[in-house]
Order: C-alpha cells, then structure tokens, then sequence
C-alpha cells in the first residue's frame, strides 16, 4: 500500500494558513504587574544555571512561547535551573512579592502560561536526564521532550503512551491527562505514572507517590501544569514496545456527516488495541479523514476498516496503511519519519489558535449533521474527534485528577490561522450543547468562560483543596490556576 507520511501538526495544518495574532484576554484578578521586590541579582548569583533578563544575550530567543500567534512575551526573567536546588531556590526567592512564578517544560502551553509577561520562568529544559531500569521503570526528568523518551524508551524495547508532537515536554503532557494516539490500547501518560519529585510553594521537596503525599499525586494525574508545585522528575511504569499499523482513510465530502456517525459507532465497538481519530475540516462541503492504530496482529486490520467503509457505504477516496514499531510509529505521527531523533527534535514554533470539548456520548445522525453545519460556515479550521474509553475508561473517574474517563472523544478545535481566535472560540461554544461541555485541560483557551468545570467536572472540588492545601498563598497563579476556579 502506498504510505502517506504525515504529522498530527502537519495534518492538522493542511489548508490552515498563519497570518499575525490577536492577544486572547486574561481571566480573574491578576497579580501585580510590576516585578518590583525580587532581588534579581541576588537570584543571579544563588543559582548554579544563568538566569536572564531582558536585553541578555539569549534573552528574547528564551522568551518566545512555542505558539507564535501569542506574540512577544517579556517575562521578568528566565531561571534555566541546572537542577532541583536551583528551582527551590527561584521558588524561596520568588515567593511573596506579588510576581507570577511559572514552571516551563516544553514551553507548548497553548495559552502561553508557561511564559508570563513580567513574571519569572522556571525553565526546566536542562532537566532531561532519561533513565530506563532493567524492570521497564523509567525515571524522567521535567525538561525532556517526547520525541526524546521514545528513543531512551526504544533502546530498552519500552513505551509510554503520550503524544505525537515531538517536542511537547513530558511534564505538561503528563500533568493534564497525557491523550495520545495508542490511548485506548494503553491509557492515558498519566495512568503510567508511579511518582515524582515536585517543588511546592514553600520551596520543600517532596517525593509523592500513592503512599506519600497521596493527595498530591492524585493532583499531578490530569490537574494540569502550573497547579500546587514544581515537578522536577518523573518515575513511570512503561510497557513492551508494540508493534504500530498506522492507517489513513478518506471518503467523498458528501459522506462527511455519515462518516463521523459511523466511526463513532464503529470506535463503540472496536477492541481496545485500535484508537483513531476522526477529522471533520471546515469548507462549503466539509471534508472528512479517519486516521488511526492499531497494535494487534496486522492481519486482522483490514477486517476492521472493512466494518467502517461497510458503515460509511461509499469506498474511500484514499486509503493507506504500514506498520512499524513504537518509535518509527510516533516518528511518523511527528512528521519526521525519514528523519533522525535530532531532526525530530528541531521542529519549529508554530501559528495556531485552538481550544476543546469532550464527546459525552456515541454521535447520532443529528448530530453529525449539525458538526458538519457548523464547519460548513468556517474556514481555516479543523475539528479532530480523538477516541478515548478503552483503558482509558478502565480507571475511575475519582482515582486520578483526569475528569473525563466516560467521555467518548477528545474535540479539538484548531486552527493555522492566528486571526482565528473569536471563530475557534465561537465554534467551541457552539459545540457545547451537540457533544458536551467537558474539554481538556491540555488544550488550554485562554478566552473560555467555563474553563474550570469543563477541565476537571466533578473533581473539581478536591483538586481545588488539594492545590490550596499546597499553595495557600497562590504562588504559582494564573489566569486559569485551580485556585481562581
């Protein structure tokens, strides 16, 4: 079969083109603006890694947030900590004088609040040791990258289930669920995670667990980055390397709506080792893809498809599929199939506005007919129906801070266009009341009204008790912290 090699990021911004953004607005009281009070020389001269100010040398590379569409940033300063001591330092030293203190992993927050305008940046990416011990647990440090930990895990014949873009930083994917593209095979990141070391708000260490500050590790499961401390490593359970068929399959733009109502019934009744995501691209006739992987014997696929094309009543249009292993497969969902884990690693910032729902229940024809009635009057956008349940529903909605182990789907509302912001937000208000109003939490939108019950539902009172209990006094705040919820 012919096979098309094409990123999520890639995919996702096919037709999709970037032109200068618009500021999002901030929600809740925020903090002082001025950075006053903080010695910064000081801070300098206790750190072991440099710590840069505007008008250094590196400066104004180190302040721009990985989505270009959110324009120029000018943190305070930009701590790039050589270790745990250095991050409890910048917390001690920070703490108390009204200045946003933010921890950066992989600098993808899709809000930017990973890199605020006068606050100082806790810039973890010097953290990314990997360790892969002879039993399969991994120990990771809060700087690595993805495309870095399939390649250590590769190495030992392991792998974690997390996401496609290659540079995205283990910490925040983890923090807020972890959805990937095996997520119904193996679960989300974060069911994986066994602990990790965090630095809380008073600048103590701690070592969490599900014996040792419990409540806490229950938080860093799906609470999302930026709430009740600092995690500088992390420890997971990882699992045997599997074998990935990968396929891609288009049907006419006529069949849109039938095509989302059929892979949602089709997803319904799938084995757990298949996940896929179905993509609905806005146009005058919306256009439709299903991609997917499948981890089982290769043999037994094309049944499976068989089942979706028999539903849908019209052969595709284009269909590919191959097989790799683990770290090939997620090569390939990054774009940089044919390159190595260095080119992998060089992916630029990117121009995109987005925001998300989940899909509480299986999709009826109504409501496929209205998804596609919506993205018949959009341009430039994309909505990506990301399949869950699976092992993902094996976990109990209260056993981590992940709120959405029912849901049927992850939304993505995404656009390449940074003028598209009020369009990506109307389209998710939109979608409230045709799929649910839950939405992830890693996909951040910092113009979303109902931010803090659409992220964590019904868990959202004990995350708010367990990140206060934590951080009393609101030192790792912003716009969307558990504490303004």
């Amino acid at each position: 079969m012919t096979v098309l090699t094409v990123g999520r990021r890639n995919f996702l911004g096919l037709a999709l083109a970037g032109v200068a953004g618009v500021a999002a607005p901030m929600l809740g009281e925020p903090l002082a603006a001025s950075a006053t009070g903080v010695d910064y020389a000081g801070l300098k001269r206790a750190l072991k890694g440099p710590l840069l100010r505007p008008g250094d040398a590196g400066y104004a590379a180190s302040a721009r947030p990985f989505n270009a569409a959110l324009g120029i940033r000018t943190p305070a300063a930009i701590a790039r900590v050589a270790g745990t001591d250095d991050v409890r330092t910048c917390v001690r030293r920070v703490r108390g004088h009204g200045v946003r203190l933010a921890a950066r992993g992989g600098g993808h927050s899709y809000a930017g609040f990973s890199t605020p305008d006068n606050g100082v940046v806790v810039d973890l990416s010097a953290l990314k040791s990997i360790t892969v011990k002879s039993n399969g647990t991994a120990v990771v440090g809060a700087g690595a990258r993805l495309i870095d930990l399939y390649a250590a895990l590769a190495a030992h014949g392991r792998a974690l289930p997390a996401g496609s873009c290659p540079t995205v930083g283990v910490a925040g994917s983890t923090l807020g669920g972890g959805i990937g593209v095996v997520a119904r095979a193996y679960g989300l990141t974060c069911d994986h995670l066994t602990g990790a070391t965090v630095v809380t708000a008073d600048g103590a260490l701690h070592t969490v667990d599900g014996n040792h500050d419990a409540d806490l590790f229950w938080a860093l499961r799906g609470g999302g980055g930026g709430n009740g401390g600092i995690v500088t490593s992390f420890t997971f359970g990882t699992v045997p390397a599997p074998t990935v068929t990968i396929f891609s399959l288009r049907f006419p733009a006529s069949r849109t709506a039938r095509v989302l109502r059929s892979w949602s019934a089709w997803m319904d009744a799938a084995p757990d080792r298949l996940s896929s995501l179905c993509a609905v691209t806005a146009a005058a006739a919306p256009t439709n893809r299903v991609t997917g992987t499948w981890t089982g014997p290769a043999a037994a696929l094309p049944g499976h498809l068989a089942s979706l094309i028999t539903a849908v009543g019209a052969a595709p249009t284009s269909r590919t599929t191959h097989t790799y292993g683990y770290l090939a497969a997620m090569k390939y969902f990054a774009g940089c199939l044919n390159e190595t884990v260095t080119g992998c690693r060089s992916a630029g910032r990117e121009s995109f506005r987005a925001a998300s729902r989940m899909l509480e229940h299986t999709v009826a024809a109504s409501t496929a007919d209205q998804v596609v009635g919506l993205m018949r009057r959009q341009r430039g956008m994309v909505l990506l129906f990301d399949s869950l349940r699976g092992q993902v529903a094996r976990v109990k909605g209260a056993d981590t801070a992940f709120a959405h182990r029912g849901a049927h789907a992850s939304v993505q509302v995404y656009s390449g266009n940074a003028a598209n912001g009020a369009a990506v937000l109307a389209v998710q208000q939109a979608l409230a009341p045709i799929v649910g109003s839950g939405a992830y939490v890693n996909y951040l939108n910092p113009g979303q009204r109902d931010w803090a019950k659409a992220y964590y539902g019904a868990n959202l009172p004990r995350l708010r008790k367990v990140i206060r209990k934590y951080d009393p006094d609101r030192v790792f705040d912003f716009a969307q912290s558990v504490l303004r919820a």
